[in-house]
């Protein structure tokens, strides 16, 4: 009779240890009382722009104005590409220069008016840009697209051809040798459709070989003119240069006549170092 009492009690002693109730910790070792949840995003390549934008936002196609050359010259295609280049400057004219100032060159004309011949005489003879696809807009205007998705950056430099001239019964006169072209990149006004400046900078030209102050027109000389740091430049980047920056030198004693020319634009997938 003892030990079935005693087994009894054994009996109640376990189940009442069963049923107390067990106090627990949090956990912060994660064995068991931590969990994880993924996310994820895609982003795919924006579709390619060939169309040209509002230069004053690049947010906004624009409808070119000329239905023969909507992108000034410019044949856009692929992810990275001009939109649109200025179709023509012209200095206009002015009186043979005889003097040459102290660098060989002169300024003989910009659109500012406040360019000197070697003389002091003012040169009274705006550069006038002409935009047949973009005629409401009266700078020098080139306009990029980069929707590579890589943010590489870019660089668009510049050289010009030699400047053939022509007399008044059309019959040649040889290049104006000596010429230069400076554009004074780093007074343009850059705007691009997602970052506004920031990481695209215009650069001064710089001096050549041949001691020339700007992009000498020989059709063999190149400058950076714009860049985008890597990172930057995705979107459309419209680039404005004022005329009354852009300064043609010429040497002295060039003969008679009329002299064109043209400006060579370069885009290259290199980012800005």
């Amino acid at each position: 009779m003892k030990k079935t009492v005693s087994s009894i009690l054994l009996a109640s002693a376990l189940l009442l240890g069963a049923i107390a109730p067990v106090t627990a910790k949090a956990n912060t070792t994660g064995d068991g009382f931590s969990g994880t949840t993924s996310s994820t995003v895609t982003f795919t390549k924006p579709a390619d722009t060939t169309t040209p934008v509002d230069p004053t936002d690049p947010t906004k196609p624009v409808t070119p104005t000329d239905p023969n050359d909507p992108n000034g010259g410019t044949n856009p295609s692929g992810p990275l590409t001009f939109l649109y280049v200025s179709d023509s400057i012209d200095f206009g004219s002015t009186s043979n220069p005889i003097k040459s100032q102290v660098s060989g060159v002169q300024d003989v004309f910009n659109g500012s008016n406040n360019g000197k011949n070697a003389d002091g005489t003012a040169a009274t003879n705006d550069v006038s840009v002409t935009n047949k696809g973009i005629d409401t807009n009266k700078t020098l205007l080139t306009e990029v697209s980069d929707t590579r998705g890589t943010n590489h950056g870019w660089i668009v430099s510049v050289g010009s051809s030699v400047l053939a001239g022509k007399d008044a019964n059309g019959q040649s006169i040889g290049n104006l040798d000596g010429a230069a072209f400076n554009l004074k990149g780093s007074k343009a006004t850059i705007l691009n459709s997602g970052t506004g400046t920031t990481g695209i900078t215009g650069e001064d030209t710089t001096t050549d070989e041949g001691g020339t102050t700007g992009i000498a027109a020989d059709g063999k000389t190149t400058h950076t003119i714009y860049t985008a740091a890597k990172g930057q430049g995705a979107g459309a980047t419209s680039m404005q240069l004022d005329p009354s920056n852009v300064v043609l030198s010429v040497p002295a004693n060039v003969k008679t006549g009329t002299y064109t020319g043209t400006l060579n634009w370069t885009l290259a997938d290199t980012p800005a170092s």
